[in-house]
């Protein structure tokens, strides 16, 4: 497994020169369908400064993605969620550094078209108002327990990540009308599986807690215990983020 340590060095991203964004977009992009698809598309841009401009923004957006799927094995470990939260905020730093990318080089571009111009500068509205979502309400003092910061985390995953591919995507289409948006994001699969997985660990708990309410039994209230426990470890992540709070306090009663 890939200690958050090593994700931390991953997640650095080095601001690079115009000159060479194609050279190293096709270097440094995630070796997927979706790398590849946006490497084709910035080589197709015309003008040269364009191009270098919007491929940087590419592969900081595909990175930041990228640093984000290799810390989602570390979400659950509460042990390591004051750490795993640590790696968040670099994350948002580099974020804010391409924001600010965007606005002082891309936005200020004479060769940039209007639509373009437009696209960019809706992408950092929409990265600027996600960051502040995720991070406005951080665990403070006492408040900062595993498992709040836990729930940070899910939730902090779940927003950046859908907010950096549609990013990706709304800048794609600029370039290529004719682009389906789940050719360079298709996890409708993994969605799917997981409601179904939520559906029966949700539908296993109701059928305890009947069980609780009609009987009264010591190992039915045990049995209870042990499965709300286990979907708190396995399953919780599914739900809402909105939800956690409601799930918590049955939890505690």
């Amino acid at each position: 497994m890939t200690s958050t340590k090593t994700i931390s060095n991953e997640i650095t991203l080095s601001r690079m020169q115009p000159s060479d964004s194609v050279g190293l977009l096709s270097l440094n992009v995630p070796k997927t369908t979706c790398g590849y698809l946006i490497t084709h598309l910035v080589k197709e841009i015309p003008s040269p400064a364009v191009r270098d401009i919007v491929g940087t923004v590419f592969e900081d957006l595909l990175r930041l993605l990228e640093c984000l799927s290799l810390s989602e094995s570390h979400l659950r470990q509460a042990d390591a969620a004051a750490e795993t939260f640590a790696l968040f905020q670099i994350i948002h730093d580099e974020a804010r550094a391409l924001v600010k990318f965007i606005s002082d080089e891309a936005l200020t571009c004479e060769a940039m078209t209007e639509e373009v111009a437009e696209t960019l500068d809706g992408i950092t509205f929409a990265i600027d108002h996600d960051l502040h979502r995720v991070f406005e309400n951080q665990p403070r003092g006492a408040d900062a327990t595993p498992q709040v910061v836990v729930g940070q985390l899910f939730r902090a995953h779940d927003l950046l990540t859908n907010c950096l591919q549609q990013s990706t995507i709304s800048l794609a289409i600029t370039f290529d009308r004719k682009l389906d948006g789940t050719k360079l994001f298709d996890d409708s699969d993994s969605r799917y599986r997981q409601s179904i997985q939520l559906c029966e660990d949700l539908s296993i708990l109701l059928k305890l807690v009947e069980a609780c309410g009609g009987r009264r039994e010591g190992t039915a209230f045990a049995s209870l215990a042990e499965r709300v426990e286990a979907f708190r470890n396995e399953s919780l992540e599914f739900l809402m983020y909105s939800d956690w709070p409601q799930f918590e306090g049955f939890c505690q009663k």
